[in-house]
Order: C-alpha cells, then structure tokens, then sequence
C-alpha cells in the first residue's frame, strides 16, 4: 500500500472532517467528485482518495492536483471496495469522516451544513445520515425518521422506507468500534449497517447533501453484462455467504421481529450463495426457511427451481433478475434508476 499526497506541501493539523472516497478505474469521473469536495465553503477537511489498485489513468489524473487537503492512499492489490473505504477510515485524521463514492459529488454547502448539524447533536449520537438527489431527479431515501434511532428503530425504519439508505457522517471513534468489513469482497453493507446501528444512534437529516450519478462504465450493481456478472458472483460466492449466515446469526432474531422483510430477503441471500457455491442442501434449506415465512413471495421459490438446477442457472437467473429490477425502477417515479440494493435473486 502506497501513500501519497495529491503535492508536496508540510503536514497539516487534524481537520474535523475527513471525506473518505474509494475508487477504482474511474479516470473519466473521479474529477467530478473530488471537485466538488474541494469546492466546499466550509474548509475545516480533507480529502483522503483509495485508489484500489486501478488500470486505467485514475490515479494520474489525482496526481494532478495540487491542493494540501487532498491525500491519495494506492492499493498495490485490488481488494474490494469495502476494504477500501475501511483503508480510507484507518488513513483519516478527522473527528468525523463522511463515506462517498467516487460517481457522487457533495452538493454545495454540505460538509457547512453537517458542521452545523453535528454542533447541535446529542453527545449519544454517532452517526449523521443525510439524502442523495440522483442525477435523473429521484431522491432516496424516500423519507427519514423523525427522531434519532438506534438499533431496533433503524430495523423498522428499513422495512418501511424499502431499502434505499442514507450515506454516513460518522464519527471517527465510532468508525473504529465498528470499522468497515476489511478482507472481503462482494456487497457486504447489509452487515455492516446492522453492527453499526447495534453499537451507535444515528439522525437522519431530510437534507439532501450529495448527488449520486449513473454514468460510471464499471458499475458493479448496475452492470447487465452476463459476461461480466455470471464470473464474478461464483468469485464472491464464498464471502457473499459468509455475510449473509454472519448476518442471520448476529441479527436474525431482531430482523424476524422488527423487519420480517428484511429477514427473508436475507435468508433469500443466503440460499442464492450457497447455491452458487454448488451446497444444494444448504441452499435448499435456506431457500424453505424463506418460502415458510413468506410462502407468496416468488422469489424464494424461483431461487430454489434455479437452485437445483445449479450454480450457473442461479447466476444467469440473477443477471435477468437485475435487468427486470432495472426496468421496473425506470417505470416508477420518482425512483433512482440505481436504488434496487439487492442485486441477487
């Protein structure tokens, strides 16, 4: 792992904020996004870049800049982007870090008006969550709860709201009881959003501070390319399965009775990764434990009909069910036509 700043400059105090980005092949957009946090009026900051080992020019083009408050933190492996944002925790010297990604920008003003938010919070509060405008006009999450909420509230609130969820502010302190899930690959935020909430309150702000935008060429959740996909979700199978079981473990008693949604989605999760790791018998298990709790819900048993047919079958199932997802959301409005979160059968 490589550190380095954006220029040459002297070391400069802890700031109070630390906008935490990992990226990787993006040197047609990571401009846009470090742009707009170098533009922000309030300059108490910086700006800490985890470039996961790109191919492409995206760590030449932050070379570029010459500006102190930005530093550029290089992988010399690809491991992921939640190992990235947590290499990006570990590098940050502010009291608080905000988490984006690189296809976002902070909208003007956002990290003034977090200052002035974070002033009047409540000293058992960790976490500042706030809305996303995503660039075809839909704002997600679709509302906020009124109130701080802790582990049980943020359970209920996902259930209701459907799944979009909040980017962080997050204090440092809190990020280090709770760090990003380092060693991993695959989309492991279902897990660590439930052992965030166990151990910190958040506020959601009906603010809608950052721009979420869908013109990245290698988008993971909204790739459609069978060529790409089908490879990569036998690749992150095994930890994919991990976080699920992990997550019905530490969590499962608390999702059947405060978000039963969530927690067949998650049995669901599980069944599709044991399948495409070839566990007909586990996966089999997993896919009944979520047609008992919701015997109407279709999904459960199309997974397991692909299921017992195989790996590939469950994999190529999941590509058709991402474009079908892609569609539904472009018919809705408003909606993101990026928001569905679970990618997976």
């Amino acid at each position: 792992m490589v550190r380095e700043p954006a220029g040459t400059f002297a070391p400069l105090p802890a700031p109070f904020f630390s906008v935490v980005v990992p990226t990787y092949n993006r040197e047609g957009i990571i401009g846009r996004c470090v742009d707009s946090c170098l533009a922000q009026t309030y300059e108490d900051f910086e700006l800490v870049v985890v470039d996961d080992c790109s191919e492409d020019g995206t760590v030449a083009a932050l070379r570029r800049y010459d500006d102190p408050r930005l530093r550029v933190v290089v992988h010399d492996a690809n491991q992921g982007i939640n190992p990235s944002r947590q290499t990006g925790a570990e590098n940050a010297r502010g009291e608080w870090v905000v988490v984006i990604d690189s296809d976002w920008e902070l909208m003007p003003g956002a990290l003034a008006r977090l200052r002035e938010i974070i002033a009047g919070l409540p000293e058992d509060v960790g976490v500042v969550r706030f809305r996303l405008v995503w660039d075809d006009g839909g704002v997600t999450p679709r509302f906020t709860p009124e109130e701080p909420i802790g582990y049980e509230g943020r359970i209920q609130w996902a259930e209701a709201e459907g799944g979009h969820d909040s980017p962080h502010c997050i204090r440092r302190s809190a990020l280090q009881r709770t760090p990003f899930i380092a060693g991993r690959r695959g989309a492991l935020e279902s897990l660590f959003e439930l052992d965030l909430a166990a151990a910190e309150k958040s506020l959601y702000v009906d603010d809608v501070l950052g721009m979420e935008h869908t013109d990245a060429p290698n988008s993971w959740l909204r790739s459609f390319s069978a060529e790409e996909l089908v490879p990569r979700l036998l690749r992150e199978a095994p930890d994919m399965l991990w976080m699920a079981e992990t997550t019905l473990a530490r969590h499962g008693a608390a999702l059947r009775r405060y978000g039963p949604r969530q927690y067949t989605t998650m049995l669901r999760v599980a069944a599709v990764q044991a399948f495409l790791l070839g566990q007909r018998g586990k996966g089999s298990r997993y896919a009944l434990t979520s047609i008992r709790h919701r015997p109407l819900e279709p999904l459960a048993w199309v997974t397991l009909m692909l299921g017992l047919l195989g790996p590939r079958a469950v994999a190529h199932g999941t590509v058709v069910f991402r474009r079908f997802s892609a569609w539904r959301n472009r018919r809705r409005s408003p909606a993101p036509s990026g928001g569905v979160r679970d990618a997976s059968l």
